[in-house]
């Protein structure tokens, strides 16, 4: 322990571990087994065809060209469906990235 430490500090290269909640644990095991399933597959691929529309269409369906041209409004509500299934699908990357980590 360091000379100038308060009373229970930890050292400087110590880094702090957390310890996972087992039931948070069991959530994030089913929902990283979830994501071998073919439903996921297909949930994850609609997903990503969202994504993939919203970069080229308006929420209204319109194709973005010259002829039309978005305003911010159409911007704004593109990117926060984007933003929206982008985290959907993370939720269960993080999810299968947290049983792979606590298994180490």
């Amino acid at each position: 322990m360091s000379q100038n430490a308060l009373i229970g500090d930890f050292e400087v290269t110590d880094l702090p571990e957390a310890v996972p909640d087992e039931q948070d644990l069991r959530v994030e095991k089913q929902m990283a087994n979830y994501t071998k399933t073919e439903e996921f597959a297909r949930i994850q691929q609609h997903c990503l065809d969202r994504i993939a529309f919203y970069q080229t269409h308006l929420p209204d369906g319109k194709i973005i060209g010259l002829q039309v041209r978005p305003d911010g409004t159409d911007w704004i509500a593109a990117n926060v469906i984007i933003s929206e299934l982008k985290l959907l699908i993370g939720m269960y990357e993080v999810a299968t990235q947290a049983v792979e980590d606590a298994n180490v």
